[in-house]
């Protein structure tokens, strides 16, 4: 038997732990985390998550690439044949704007071959866009589907437990439901920055995203470059992501280092101003009877756990009996069966290393 505590309860927290159990029966798994899926936390990232699938990974950054494939793989396995995981398939398209043509690559990404990506027609494209591409994708209901992990730990016999947050992550040492714990995971999210007792030389921080979660609903998933500089400065751009069980969500943003979680009512105006632009069905009544308005039923604002070179992922080189997974930034939907398989690996290094001493 191996004693193993992962803290942590958002989407890497709960993945991982589930993939540990998955992967061998001798794993003993307790979470410990101060939120829980049902909790709203400025802290606890997840519920407010967009939640599709679309790599952020560039051409060479062939790490993430094998961590986003496995988790696009695993994610439209989820959507086919368990619809209770809140996942539903559906094609994602990315717009240029006739601004964003002159100023980003828009070089066809990596998984075009993986999602079967095509180039969109010039009929295709909506007005002031230039290029656009679509491909199979996804999109998941944060909420339904932290449930549905949760309640498939439990089913498996994994320990879920709600502690006050740690201080020092030798804590977790002590928090396992059968005694001391052999290894401990650290998928901590935003809070990984105010834990002590383990090192980081890159440094840690949040970033905010707003995003409307509507009544209305929309007949594509979608996202457009920003048009112009202003937009760009500002770290703005649109996307919308239909919901399984109807409306959708309209965002966003890309703010590092701004901690307040209040509503820009503005930027909410412009939110509402670009979607109707590029999804007009969202007020058009014909269309599965949607409102004549944009009808928000919340204002959604959260901090992405970003950290500078990346997610963190190895075995700590302090302490044998730590092995992290937070940093993800925006992609823990995406990535997090990739980083949760690459876990599995180090715990299995990190008993195999422990054995021969």
């Amino acid at each position: 038997m191996v004693k193993i505590v992962v803290v942590g309860a958002g989407v890497s927290g709960l993945t991982t732990a589930l993939e540990l159990s998955r992967r061998d029966s001798t794993y003993k798994i307790t979470v410990v985390a101060k939120n829980l899926p049902g909790d709203i936390s400025a802290d606890y990232t997840s519920p407010f998550a967009g939640a599709n699938w679309h790599s952020f990974a560039d051409h060479d950054d062939k790490v993430m690439q094998v961590y986003d494939t496995y988790g696009y793989k695993r994610l439209m396995d989820l959507g086919e044949n368990d619809p209770m995981s809140g996942i539903v398939l559906m094609d994602s398209y990315k717009y240029f704007t006739d601004y964003s043509v002159e100023k980003e690559d828009t070089e066809d990404p990596w998984f075009k071959k993986l999602t079967g990506l095509r180039p969109l027609s010039k009929k295709e494209l909506p007005p002031g866009v230039s290029k656009g591409y679509k491909f199979k994708g996804l999109t998941i209901t944060p909420t339904t589907y932290l449930h549905y992990l949760y309640l498939k730990c439990l089913s498996l016999g994994i320990v879920v437990k709600r502690v006050a947050a740690i201080e020092d992550i030798s804590e977790a040492l002590s928090l396992h439901s059968l005694g001391k714990a052999d290894l401990v995971v650290n998928c901590t999210g935003l809070l990984a920055k105010h834990i002590k007792g383990y090192n980081d030389t890159k440094e840690q921080f949040g970033v905010r995203g707003q995003i409307l979660h509507v009544r209305n609903n929309c007949s594509k998933q979608f996202s457009v470059s920003p048009h112009d500089k202003a937009q760009e400065d500002s770290h703005e751009s649109l996307y919308i992501f239909p919901r399984k069980e109807g409306g959708c969500i309209i965002g966003g943003c890309f703010l590092r280092d701004y901690d307040h979680t209040k509503e820009d009512p503005e930027l909410t105006q412009r939110l509402i101003k670009y979607a109707v632009k590029y999804a007009p069905e969202l007020i058009d009544p014909s269309y599965k009877n949607n409102p004549d308005h944009i009808d928000i039923i919340n204002v959604n604002v959260g901090q992405r756990p970003f950290r500078d070179g990346g997610v963190r992922v190895e075995i700590d080189s302090e302490h044998k009996w730590l092995i992290h997974n937070y940093g993800i930034g925006g992609s823990g939907y995406q990535s997090s069966y990739g980083l949760s398989a690459r876990v599995c690996q180090l715990v299995r290094k990190s008993l195999k290393s422990n054995s021969k001493l």
